[in-house]
């Protein structure tokens, strides 16, 4: 296969003197070029037409310059040539922009709720220019998203994942390409109920791009540093919401949280029927005047790295369960506000009381109390398996009659809601309110069955193991490595069930496994299980950690099957104490 060559600074490519590479992904390297005293960002395919191009990077590329072609407008990056360099390789010159791509404008600047939303009225306008076009950009998160320092004006790029009506269909896979956490979770539950299709492919619709919008918003709201990689809260679980921003963030005003909840619902009709639709309601927040749309989103104090708590002080050690508590009253009150139902209150009132106390009086371990809340989510336990690449078998029941799949490019058009804005805000019962705070407190409440315990056997899905294969990890290899990268390797770590941790391989490893993982690979998306059963050796338990995605060093992260399967040490209130080095199988077919 005949891969790109990283082009060193001082080379020219049809006249474009190329002075530093800018960014590195899976279809092509973007480089800082200038001509004739002019700017632009070469982005260059990683193969050539006809060179075992698995992911059709050129192909891809062609099709990029054909939607760029497509579009003009002020926030979407422009076309300033395209041509092929010495080597074959298809580029496209496209405006260079100085600034900061949303995430690191949001920790850098400080933004107020009013500044955010003009930004974001902005996006939505060029979507809904784009989709009038008939065009989809469907890769749409915060690191494509460039916010111009000189004028601060947000500039949407990268269209390597972009498609258009009647488009040629350039995916394999059931999904289109894009970014995990930024889909929408109908594509999960598309996946799920057609995997035994190997045809199927899912219609991307606006739908799944007002979702990513969605997303994007959430995380400048409630993550004070959105460029730190760590464990995130899953967003589009197809069974269990995130929490309203306000619940995260107080200061998120109530209007913009419910808009920014009903563009993440799970059900696409709930959202806004287009982008059109979405830039009017985003335009009338941007124009309220209130105080509360005038404060900044986040102090800046909060977007400085957090140091670690001493947990040897006394007043520490009920500081995390109080924490648990305002995070747990901030979404009920949420709950309360909407559902206007007094009885319902009263009962949510009594829930929290009793769950105040029995965090109160409960014992904790060190770590639990270390770790910020907003590193786990309450999940079901169905919910992890269905998000992650380890998905289970199918749920008992009707699986309902596909519908007819279009090619990769796919309609723009959605069907509107039956239920207009005001309606979908209000529409929410008090039951539905109660099924939404009983998962909370269940999360906080020892020995409750709403965490996930014990894991459900699994097939790895044709995605997941096509990728494995391009890795050569063709077998059932077992790998080392530090189970949660914030402990040292020696460490007996405590866990909880549900908490994500990312997994990563450490110096030393034999060089069988230097060749396929080889030091510094993270394994992402860690979901942590303790099953309370004794094992044949005589342990208390066992911890198992699914991890759905891998990230080599200098390669892009892909979906896997990766499962740890240890014994525990020790069980403790629901936890487990768990060595921190140990190893892990690669998985294709896993019972517990």
């Amino acid at each position: 296969m005949r891969t790109l060559l990283r082009l060193p600074s001082g080379l020219f490519i049809d006249g474009w003197h190329v002075l530093k590479e800018l960014g590195n992904g899976g279809f092509a390297v973007v480089y800082l070029a200038e001509k004739n005293g002019k700017r632009c960002a070469l982005k260059v395919a990683r193969h050539r037409q006809a060179s075992g191009d698995e992911k059709q990077t050129h192909a891809r590329a062609k099709r990029e310059l054909t939607v760029l072609s497509m579009l003009d407008h002020p926030n979407i990056v422009a076309l300033c040539g395209h041509g092929y360099a010495e080597a074959g390789n298809f580029y496209l010159a496209l405006e260079y922009v100085d600034g900061w791509t949303l995430d690191e404008w949001k920790e850098r600047k400080h933004p107020t709720f009013h500044e955010i939303l003009r930004v974001f009225v902005k996006i939505a306008a060029a979507l809904a220019y784009m989709h009038s076009r008939g065009i989809l950009h469907r890769d749409l998160k915060l690191v494509n998203v460039l916010i111009r320092k000189s004028d601060g004006e947000p500039i949407i790029i990268d269209f390597g994942c972009a498609t258009y009506e009647q488009a040629a269909d350039l995916t394999e896979s059931g999904l289109p390409p894009g970014t995990d956490r930024f889909r929408a979770p109908e594509q999960f539950k598309y996946l799920r109920e057609h995997r035994e299709e190997h045809r199927a492919k899912y219609a991307f619709q606006v739908a799944d791009e007002i979702f990513a919008v969605g997303a994007m918003i959430y995380e400048l709201l409630t993550d004070p540093r959105p460029t730190e990689e760590r464990p995130r809260e899953t967003l589009n679980s197809p069974f269990d919401p995130p929490p309203p921003p306000r619940a995260r963030n107080p200061r998120v005003p109530e209007a913009l949280s419910d808009l920014v909840e009903s563009m993440l619902s799970r059900d696409p009709a709930s959202r806004p029927v287009d982008t059109d639709a979405l830039h009017r309601e985003l335009a009338e927040l941007e124009a309220h005047p209130g105080a509360d749309y005038q404060a900044l989103a986040h102090l800046p104090s909060e977007q400085r790295r957090p140091e670690q708590p001493n947990v040897s002080e006394p007043v520490e050690q009920h500081a995390g369960r109080w924490g648990k508590l305002r995070a747990l009253g901030g979404r009920v009150g949420a709950v309360v506000r909407r559902s206007g139902n007094v009885l319902a209150a009263s009962a949510i009132a009594a829930v929290v009381l009793g769950v105040a106390v029995a965090l109160w009086f409960r014992p904790q371990t060190p770590e639990s109390v270390a770790e910020p809340i907003v590193a786990t989510s309450p999940t079901p336990p169905t919910a992890a398996p269905d998000m992650s690449p380890l998905a289970p078998a199918p749920m008992v029941g009707t699986v309902p009659t596909p519908a007819p799949v279009s090619e990769e490019g796919s309609t723009v058009k959605t069907p509107p809601p039956e239920d207009p804005k005001e309606a979908r805000r209000q529409k929410t019962s008090s039951g539905s309110d109660m099924r939404k705070v009983v998962p909370i407190v269940c999360s906080l409440a020892a020995g409750c069955t709403g965490v996930p315990v014990k894991p459900d056997a699994f097939t790895c899905p044709e995605g997941s193991q096509r990728a494995m294969e391009e890795l050569h990890w063709t077998g059932r290899e077992q790998f080392s490595l530090v189970l949660d990268d914030r402990h040292d390797e020696d460490a007996d770590i405590w866990l909880r069930p549900g908490d994500t941790v990312v997994g990563i391989v450490p110096k030393g490893v034999t060089p069988s496994q230097a060749k396929l993982a080889p030091p510094g690979t993270q394994f992402l998306g860690g979901k942590v299980y303790v099953w309370p059963e004794k094992t044949a050796s005589g342990r208390p338990g066992r911890v198992v950690v699914k991890y759905e995605r891998v990230k080599l060093p200098r390669q892009d992260e892909v979906p896997v099957c990766f499962v740890v399967d240890v014994g525990a040490l020790e069980l403790k209130d629901g936890n487990a104490k768990t060595a921190n080095g140990t190893a892990g199988f690669i998985e294709r077919y896993w019972r517990p």
